[in-house]
């Protein structure tokens, strides 16, 4: 006989601890099963930064403590955009953290509260009784094992052990698959300078002209003389570049850091998904997380923090479905409508702000920021998705600052209408599934094209 529980969480990442605290936290059973082994459940390669909202957000209706001590390798102030031509910043508050450190914590704060955490635990498949799923399998010390739940949660990232296995067209508007066009590759390192880095307390994007567009090289500050350093573009322009990601990235990095400056103390690559969240991320028996669900702004990569709000979203509806004994699609759909509620319209609107600046390239970035078209203030609405609110003399000075290069201006013009349009669609979501069929369609044409 298989083991019974409540819920399972598939997926030890800031998604699973997270979806695993919150229904412990309501008095659930839970048991969380991750691949790694305990003591490195948590740890990931990934550019580390995590924002102050989400963590606040927590705080504030879990009593969870904020990142600290060792936790934290610096505090972030500012979000740099820069070229060769110019650079922007913006207030950006933050942390970048220790991923491993950090996980470990939130992991032990699970088991505090009688989380059942099975390591070393690969999940092989899903178990699928009356079409709901009812449970997983998975290998333990060379033996497959299956164990059952209530409900399950995928947590385990982009490669989406659950949702990959589960039955063509199970969920309208939950995909097995990614595209390689919705899907960045990332190469990184963790770098130990001889000398104190620049970039303290910041986060910073230089979009270099040999990385392709709209990728480019990050600096994410570690404390004085440690850095984040890394890169990543679109897989399926992985075909037309000339050379590795590595080579591309080290050329990019030897232009700031000669090789005698700096040793190597962590590297390694991943695949982040680069597209809105999944329109829907509920299933008969589950739901999906963090980056198996798509929960990551794709202009910034920014996942950590979705990922965390992401589960604690989870685990309320999950916990609230298990007390109705409703676990279908269409009972857990108001989990739906937390994600995208808080990052659907957010990560949509960025979604087409990366479109543009692939269309317009590193030349027009470089362009857009040496002649001060967006100012610091514009370009954090931008980011934040908040519509920007510009006058007829604001217009004319911003068309004289951009001459001749007007085509720019018209291009971002454009930019904005798409953007106010998905951003009014996205909060328009529907409250009644039936209607996601219509929902979808509509949101297709004004992308012009199908997600």
């Amino acid at each position: 006989m298989s083991e019974q529980y409540d819920a399972i969480v598939v997926g030890g990442g800031p998604a699973g601890v997270l979806s695993a605290y919150t229904l412990a936290t309501y008095g659930h059973s839970v048991a969380l099963l991750d691949k790694k082994r305990h003591d490195q459940i948590g740890n990931k390669t990934c550019g580390d930064a995590l924002d102050t909202s989400s963590v606040t957000m927590l705080h504030q209706a879990l009593g969870l403590e904020l990142p600290e001590g060792e936790e934290v390798s610096d505090v972030l102030d500012t979000m740099t955009i820069a070229t060769e031509e110019g650079k922007l910043s913006l207030e950006a508050p933050g942390y970048t953290v220790d991923r491993h450190i950090y996980g470990q914590r939130l992991l032990r704060e699970c088991e505090n509260l009688g989380v059942k955490v099975i390591d070393s635990a690969p999940v092989r498949g899903v178990i699928i009784e009356e079409g709901f799923v009812r449970g997983v399998t998975y290998k333990k010390e060379g033996k497959d094992e299956d164990i059952r739940g209530k409900i399950v949660i995928d947590c385990s990232g982009t490669w989406g052990a659950v949702r990959r296995n589960l039955p063509d067209g199970f969920s309208e508007g939950l995909h097995k698959e990614l595209p390689d066009n919705h899907i960045a590759a990332s190469y990184r390192e963790i770098i130990e300078l001889n000398k104190e880095h620049e970039f303290l307390h910041e986060i910073y994007l230089y979009y270099d002209k040999e990385i392709p567009s709209p990728g480019y090289i990050w600096y994410f500050t570690k404390g004085s003389k440690r850095l984040n350093v890394g890169t990543g573009w679109l897989k399926s322009d992985t075909s037309v570049i000339k050379g590795s990601m590595k080579k591309i990235f080290k050329n990019a990095l030897h232009k700031v850091y000669s090789p005698d400056e700096y040793k190597v103390l962590v590297s390694g690559g991943g695949q982040i998904p680069i597209r809105p969240p999944f329109d829907c991320l509920t299933f008969n028996g589950g739901m999906v997380v963090g980056d198996a669900g798509c929960l990551v702004d794709p202009t910034t990569a920014e996942g950590h923090g979705p990922a965390l709000m992401g589960g604690y979203y989870a685990g309320l509806v999950a916990s609230e479905a298990l007390e109705t004994g409703d676990v279908s699609r269409e009972g857990l759909w108001g989990y739906n409508r937390l994600v995208i509620g808080h990052f659907g319209a957010r990560h949509a609107m960025s979604y087409i702000f990366l479109k543009y600046l692939r269309k317009i390239g590193q030349k027009g970035i470089g362009t857009v920021i040496k002649r001060r078209f967006f100012s610091e203030e514009e370009l954090t609405s931008i980011f934040l998705g908040k519509e920007l609110e510009l006058g007829v003399g604001a217009v004319i000075k911003k068309l004289l600052r951009i001459f001749p290069h007007w085509g720019i201006a018209l291009t971002f013009k454009k930019m904005k209408e798409e953007v106010i349009q998905i951003r009014d669609h996205y909060m328009k979501y529907p409250h009644d599934p039936l209607e996601l069929p219509k929902w979808r369609k509509e949101r297709d044409q004004l992308l012009g094209e199908k997600l």
